[in-house]
């Protein structure tokens, strides 16, 4: 590589890195990055000239649990934002109730605030959240910047392998997406790169004689800076003092450890002694840790290989993209091909590092010693972290990131392992693939996913033709009507149901009213539900425009319980909810008339997953068909012994073979010798679960008819049947036998079995 692609080539790589941070940092509304708003409100404190948040163990501020960490991220964006006035941030800080947080297949309320679909100008707090923001892509660069350097210590100057390890760096999108939010992660990274790659200059040093004491200067004061950005750092004093054990080892001479310890040890009391001297007075506990655990939430719960192994998975998606609060998820394709790659290279870094231990080739000596290094960093950053999730839930792949140095050059060594058994053209083709794979997975994540998941809903002139008509006004906050609304007439048990409403107010909300979509069953119970602010909570209505036409498209999963004896045919109910009333409740409901209705606005069936057959009832064919539109498919006992008073339960088998045409109901009675009534029992006959003028052909429906015998009826034998009648004619017009199928039938009647009395 030339000198000069050599010094360009890394200016454009970070140059095309702050384009997509300053991009994620536009594109993300705030406070929608992990944990921002807590990170703002300690700097803000500080901004307000408050000073340090003093923790409790009930959280005080708007810091909640980020109040314990260390705070020199907080002091620095404090003095970078102190003249912003930020007295807006209670407004644009409004937390969406309904939020979405670490569940990504769940497919709405990904903004953890309520307004992120606003417009919000670049003054007041937003100013002052995306002066942090550009803070943190500042030290992101220099991190990029410190990981070129730390690669050419292994590498070599001029050698393409260092180069790759800053494009792929640069290049993963949750690392862009990290550093253009507020967030003291961005400070622990570049000071753990910083640090990391001045250990990497004192392990390529021939004599640790000539290490000047400014050199261990540097070093004690780059770890009490990183002792002062996040508890992380106190893993790089671990780190420091094996390097200098083993110069000391090395020359074979202790003076090299007292030489270095006054230089080393001296900056990190300074710098960051206070802060855990201030966290043992005020807390009795040096690192402050136990109370932000105890805000943030210990784990109690005992863990299994299973359990471990979905933490684990959490852990690589958030490492190479997950956005949002963990709610916004990438291409499944993408985490596996990452997954893949990252088994390849780390095998291929293993048979590198040890293939060097065991030559012991001179030229290569000082880059093995930093390989190492930076392996045995990546394995205490990941120590540390899994340390830290037996303690709580952190299992993020940002946490992995003050190793990004360590990671992406082991990585690139690694597969350049297995690229040098393939044609020289392979190994260009694979890593431009790989790095317009992730740049264009960014490009993706900022044009397609971000705005689908915070884009508030744009509004329609008029009802499209699919919409039916609806007329239903809610006494909210302010009126809103319900317009239109599309919905399936029928789905299969398992499936979510897509539900798209239309709603409009003649004023704009001046409170941000909360839906409910419901489906209830036959005895009102709830089998669905989604309750949120419109729009999957983008459109809180307070955004509305006066008279406007919003869709608000839902798709609701069933949870309720479901079983198998006839399709379900569950009402649609909508409703909305004023928070600020004083009696919390569905807001009261009005039809065109102005009178008082119940905001039913359709039904939808559900079809069993697998419908009632004769083999798993245990009943006999019968065959008989009624209007040719039922037939009576099995029907049992066929005889049966009882006595006076008992209980029989006659259980029927139907099967729909056309639509009928009105509601039915179903009788099963018993009859005496000379035809008369003795017993019986009258009932939809799907029980209410699906009334008769919902069933198509196919449907399949098992009924029970208990029936309680007369306490003086004679012994002997008694005709049971069964047969149909028009719901409103008070059982006056039944509904013909077409096909009696050899059993004995009469008026609207058809025989279904016997029972003897005792």
């Amino acid at each position: 590589m030339s000198a000069r692609a050599n010094r360009l080539l890394p200016a454009l790589i970070i140059a095309g890195f702050l384009i997509i941070a300053f991009a994620f940092s536009l594109r993300v509304p705030p406070f929608e990055t992990p944990d921002e708003v807590n990170h703002f409100g300690f700097a803000r404190n500080i901004a307000q000239g408050n000073g340090l948040p003093v923790q409790a163990a009930t959280p005080t501020g708007p810091w909640e649990h980020e109040g314990s960490q260390p705070p020199l991220y907080y002091l620095i964006t404090g003095a970078l934002t102190h003249r912003i006035d930020q007295s807006d941030f209670p407004a644009l800080a409004r937390r969406n109730p309904h939020a979405n947080i670490g569940n990504p297949l769940y497919p709405g309320n990904k903004n953890f605030m309520l307004f992120s679909g606003a417009n919000h100008p670049l003054q007041g707090t937003n100013l002052a959240l995306h002066v942090g923001r550009w803070f943190s892509i500042l030290l992101g660069a220099l991190s990029l910047w410190l990981t070129l350097l730390t690669a050419r210590l292994v590498f070599g100057g001029r050698d393409p392998r260092a180069l790759l390890a800053l494009g792929v760096a640069a290049a993963i999108p949750q690392f862009a997406f990290i550093h253009a939010s507020f967030s003291n992660d961005a400070l622990i990274t570049f000071m753990s790169t910083a640090t990391l790659y001045w250990l990497a200059r004192l392990v390529t040093t021939a004599d640790a004689e000539e290490i000047s004491w400014r050199a261990w200067l540097l070093l004690g004061v780059l770890l009490g800076a990183a002792a002062l950005s996040k508890l992380q750092g106190l893993g790089l004093s671990v780190m420091a003092g094996l390097v200098i054990l083993w110069l000391a080892w090395r020359q074979r001479q202790m003076r090299v450890i007292w030489r270095a310890l006054p230089w080393v040890a001296l900056p990190p009391l300074l710098i960051a002694g206070w802060w855990f001297a201030r966290n043992w007075v005020l807390y009795g506990d040096i690192t402050g840790t136990t109370l932000l655990l105890t805000l943030n939430g210990l784990r109690t719960e005992t863990r299994d290989f299973a359990d471990w192994w979905l933490e684990f998975r959490g852990l690589r998606y958030s490492f190479w993209g997950l956005f949002g609060w963990f709610n916004i998820l990438l291409p499944q394709w993408y985490y596996t091909l990452m997954d893949v790659l990252m088994l390849v290279a780390m095998g291929g870094a293993a048979a590198a590092l040890g293939t060097r231990l065991r030559r012991r080739n001179a030229d290569q000596a000082a880059g093995t010693r930093v390989l190492v290094l930076l392996l045995a960093w990546a394995l205490l950053v990941t120590v540390l972290l899994f340390a830290f999730t037996e303690r709580a839930a952190a299992s993020q792949g940002r946490l992995l990131f003050p190793a990004i140095s360590a990671i992406t050059i082991l990585g690139v060594l690694g597969m350049a392992v297995w690229l040098r058994l393939l044609p020289r053209p392979a190994a260009a083709i694979f890593w431009t693939g790989l790095l317009g794979l992730l740049v264009g997975i960014s490009a993706y994540t900022l044009t397609v996913l971000l705005p689908g998941a915070y884009r508030p809903v744009a509004a329609v002139d008029t009802l499209p033709l699919p919409a039916q008509p609806v007329d239903l006004r809610y006494a909210a906050s302010t009126e809103i009507a319900l317009v239109g609304a599309i919905a399936p007439t029928r789905v299969a048990a398992g499936q979510d149901v897509p539900v798209t409403l239309y709603f409009t107010a003649p004023l704009t909300p001046t409170q941000d009213d909360v839906l409910f979509v419901q489906l209830l069953d036959a005895q009102g119970d709830t089998i669905a539900n989604v309750t949120t602010h419109p729009g999957w909570g983008r459109n809180p209505t307070s955004l509305w425009r006066a008279g406007a036409i919003y869709p608000d498209a839902y798709s609701l999963a069933l949870t309720g319980a479901l079983d198998n004896r006839s399709p379900l045919a569950a009402r649609l109910y909508v409703g909305f909810v004023d928070p600020t009333a004083e009696t919390i409740g569905p807001a009261a409901a009005t039809n065109a008339a102005g009178e008082p209705a119940v905001p039913i606005i359709g039904t939808v069936v559900i079809e069993p997953s697998a419908p009632p057959t004769l083999a798993a009832l245990g009943l006999p064919a019968h065959g008989a068909a009624f209007g040719n539109v039922i037939t009576i498919a099995g029907a049992g006992p066929s005889a049966a012994l009882a006595a006076a008073s008992s209980v029989i339960t006659p259980t029927l088998l139907y099967q729909a073979v056309g639509q009928p045409a009105t509601a039915y109901t179903a009788f099963v009675h018993v009859l005496d010798a000379a035809g008369n009534q003795v017993a019986g029992m009258d009932q939809p006959p799907a029980g209410g679960r699906l009334p008769t003028d919902l069933w198509r052909a196919g449907d399949v429906i098992a009924a029970a008819f208990p029936i309680t015998l007369p306490s003086r009826l004679a012994a002997g034998d008694y005709t049971v049947v069964t047969g149909f009648y028009e719901s409103s004619s008070n059982g006056a017009r039944r509904l013909p036998v077409t096909d009696a199928a050899g059993h004995k039938a009469g008026d609207g009647w058809v025989e279904v079995g016997q029972v003897r009395v005792k």
